[in-house]
């Protein structure tokens, strides 16, 4: 799923979030992946390829956990 952070807020908030669940998570852009959880490995990634990052979850259910807290806007930081 494909992930748009526009402050380092919205970078916190997510590695935040994705820290709480157990499964792994990437961020990915091109050939470059990230775990997720590493707030400065989240935070280069996005800083290199702000337009290109998907996020990839491994476990389904957790999948859905991070679909939705993306999807309610729940990493944007007004």
């Amino acid at each position: 799923m494909k992930a748009k952070f526009i402050k380092v807020e919205d970078i916190n908030g997510f590695v935040a979030f994705v820290s709480k669940l157990h499964g792994r998570v990437y961020l990915k852009a091109g050939e470059y992946s990230v775990n997720a959880k590493s707030l400065i490995g989240a935070m280069y990634l996005v800083n290199e390829h702000p337009e290109e990052i998907v996020v990839e979850v491994e476990d389904p259910t957790e999948q859905k956990m991070v679909l939705t807290y993306l999807m309610s806007g729940g990493h944007l930081n007004d």
